[in-house]
């Protein structure tokens, strides 16, 4: 039988810091991954509670250009795996959290949600070789030309660090932070931008 694990006291910085480095180097897939930086967020932040299931990190974020393509992205919040079984929203908090997803222009919000809408992952998370995972933003501009034209998108997706290793859960966090992707086209001489589509999946 698995023995259960430990809760991290939030003032054991070592073991937290130990696991935020681990999943730091998962930023890699993104951008080439300020450690220090990020690092510095989560220790200053300290690990949830235990009767917490998240706690949310102080500001930092790292902008990265690659020719016509800037992407930005900060980490925002500690979850705290042993609670995420917890975490799920059924019945009546599932319909109302539907309905206020569906109209949220909080993006941290919406992706929270998101989350606690999704059972199969927040049994990824529960289930994970570490107390807590990292859930941050990516926000990613790029310039589409096409012949004489020219747009402006931006594409928002949420990124998930959670401590797994096997090729089918983190398969399915991919997936998951494709699925929530939001699309957006720069309206023409206003710094605005209109609902688009998504970036086709490759």
């Amino acid at each position: 039988m698995k023995k259960s694990k430990s809760y991290i006291k939030t003032l054991d910085r070592i073991k937290v810091s130990n696991l935020a480095g681990r999943l730091i180097r998962d930023i890699e897939r993104i951008i080439p991954p300020d450690t220090t930086l990020f690092h510095e967020a989560v220790i200053i932040a300290g690990a949830p509670e235990a009767t917490q299931s998240l706690n949310y990190l102080p500001f930092n974020r790292q902008v990265h250009a690659d020719g016509e393509v800037t992407t930005t992205l900060s980490l925002v919040v500690l979850f705290n795996n042993l609670r995420m079984e917890r975490f799920f929203l059924s019945g009546f908090r599932e319909r109302i959290s539907r309905l206020v997803f569906k109209f949220s222009f909080n993006v941290m919000d919406r992706f929270i949600k998101a989350i606690r809408l999704d059972h199969r992952l927040l049994r990824i998370m529960a289930t994970a070789d570490g107390e807590f995972s990292i859930m941050g933003i990516v926000q990613r501009d790029e310039v589409q030309r096409k012949r004489f034209f020219k747009r402006r998108c931006r594409f928002l997706h949420p990124l998930l660090l959670i401590p797994v290793a096997d090729p089918a859960s983190r398969t399915y966090l991919i997936e998951f932070e494709r699925r929530q992707t939001i699309g957006k086209i720069k309206i023409p001489l206003v710094p605005l931008y209109r609902k688009g589509p998504p970036p086709a999946h490759e």
